[in-house]
């Protein structure tokens, strides 16, 4: 029924236990777990084996190329069920989620990645943009708004998701370039017409601690988000926006006219810069907010990544009759 993939390198033991043990305890029985060992210590190493020695539904598996794309790459390879379901070394699953997961996925073929919503914990004291990030993620729960949201950042946990093996076989596994290797493959799936789905229950308790691939590698930099994003912002635009509206950033400061660069090598023609501050920067061609009010005329992307921004973006411009994915995108 599912394959769970689970790569492990260097966690600590009590975590790893209870990740393992949050998967054997599902109420859904038909299962595999596969461990995937990306050069782990010992230690570690010896936790999986003892699980895998008690319970004949996990096994290890060695991926020796370091990286965490190469071993869930290797993980999708061993995988004999076409369901996949993804979960984290130090992260813990609640008991009912495979089993709501495949009922979901079985109830709608049209869907083809189900995830969770999280219970947030973190281990630092200053934590507080990952657990405004997380609420925002528990929030989108709609294929649409899944979609809607795609080139804001990655709308799912990476943790949380079950997909349909044949999207691996259709659009081809994670990628192994310098890039946020799950954000890479929703983009890719979503340019494809994938359509997500989020259950609205707090199915995993997402964990937060200091070594975190996302707090400590340069693939899950700002730049490497924003790189892979232009891509296929970039693809979007081209096959959906209407050749006759120009491109105008919202945002005229140093960021966003970085970021519209990487649009810019990708193809991508920039009109020019709106601003709700009254600057005008040398070298750009700066449109006055008060004079884009015409939908037809124009399509907005609002590259402002200041908390909140995007939300007052959208409501001004829906205000005026902008509707949202076809005439402006919040990124």
């Amino acid at each position: 029924m599912v394959s769970i993939i689970l790569p492990f390198f260097q966690v600590a033991a009590l975590a790893f236990d209870e990740a393992i043990r949050s998967m054997a305890e599902q109420s859904l029985q038909d299962w595999e777990l596969i461990l995937v060992d990306n050069n782990a210590d010992a230690a570690t190493r010896e936790i999986a084996e003892k699980w895998a020695k008690q319970e004949a539904r996990i096994r290890i598996i060695h991926e020796p190329v370091q990286g965490i794309a190469f071993a869930l790459n290797r993980g999708l390879q061993e995988a004999r069920y076409n369901l996949i379901a993804r979960m984290d070394a130090d992260d813990f699953s609640q008991p009912q989620r495979l089993e709501r997961q495949v009922a979901y996925l079985m109830a709608h073929p049209e869907i083809g990645v189900v995830a969770t919503q999280t219970t947030f914990e973190s281990e630092l004291d200053q934590s507080e943009g990952y657990d405004w990030f997380v609420q925002w993620q528990n929030g989108i729960i709609s294929p649409e708004a899944h979609a809607r949201t795609m080139f804001i950042e990655s709308p799912v946990a990476h943790p949380t998701v079950m997909f349909r093996k044949s999207l691996i076989e259709d659009y081809g596994p994670y990628s192994t370039e310098n890039v946020p290797e799950d954000y890479e493959l929703w983009l890719r799936w979503c340019d494809a017409g994938v359509q997500f789905y989020k259950l609205p229950e707090p199915l995993l308790v997402w964990k937060d601690h200091p070594q975190r691939l996302s707090r400590t590698h340069n693939n899950y930099s700002t730049e490497a988000f924003w790189k892979v994003k232009c891509q296929y912002l970039a693809a979007w635009i081209r096959r959906n926006a209407d050749p006759d509206k120009k491109i105008v950033v919202c945002g005229a400061g140093k960021l966003p006219r970085l970021r519209a660069k990487l649009l810019e090598a990708q193809g991508i023609s920039i009109y020019g810069y709106t601003d709700v501050k009254a600057r005008q920067p040398d070298g750009i061609h700066f449109i006055p907010l008060k004079k884009l009010i015409v939908p037809k005329a124009w399509l907005l992307l609002c590259f402002i990544s200041k908390r909140g921004v995007g939300e007052a973006v959208a409501q001004h411009f829906t205000a005026l009759g902008f509707e949202e994915g076809k005439d402006f995108l919040i990124c």
